[in-house]
């Protein structure tokens, strides 16, 4: 099994981001330890935040922001993209896409099926869900620069959520693939 660094020379911020424990203030305005250890427990993870949560991913797509994707994913989040045969680090597959659909040429299309959550841990969900996507004028390194349509019918997605000390939900695995 191959080792990887969460270090990123595409995302300086991603190995820079906080793992200190942090306070954050929860719904009702009460405030909670955004790591458990600081005497009180960190805020339970709920379906409706993991929904909120897979929803939120995808229109960090649809803007096209590499930033946001990059604070999606947790700092040593492995992933598995579709057509891969291997595990990649997440910062690898974030760098990647920002290249190929996070152009001014590029247009994003999704559309999502139910998303089935379970809830693994106080601070740990999958989700699990359907989804159609298509992306126009996608800019493929191997085809030397072109641009082309990517249209993925019937895709299907895993995503593994844990809270992380500064409170927000990331990704901490993804599996995606096409039922074609």
């Amino acid at each position: 099994m191959k080792s990887y660094s969460p270090q990123s020379p595409v995302f300086p911020g991603l190995q820079n981001r906080s793992r200190q424990h942090s306070v954050t203030v929860n719904g009702n305005g009460a405030a909670g330890s955004g790591a458990a250890g600081n005497g009180a427990a960190p805020e339970k993870i709920t379906a409706d935040q993991v929904r909120a949560a897979v929803r939120s991913f995808w229109e960090i797509w649809k803007a096209k922001s590499a930033e946001g994707l990059a604070d999606a994913y947790s700092t040593n989040s492995i992933t598995f993209r579709a057509g891969s045969v291997s595990v990649e680090p997440g910062f690898m597959g974030i760098a990647q896409r920002s290249r190929e659909y996070f152009h001014e040429a590029c247009s994003i299309e999704y559309e999502l099926g139910p998303i089935e959550v379970v809830l693994l841990s106080d601070t740990t969900a999958i989700a699990i869900y359907s989804f159609y996507f298509r992306a126009l004028n996608r800019a493929m390194a191997a085809a030397h620069g072109t641009l082309q349509e990517e249209v993925v019918p019937y895709g299907r997605a895993t995503h593994i959520f844990r809270r992380d000390p500064d409170g927000k939900l990331r990704i901490l695995h993804e599996h995606v693939s096409n039922a074609v």
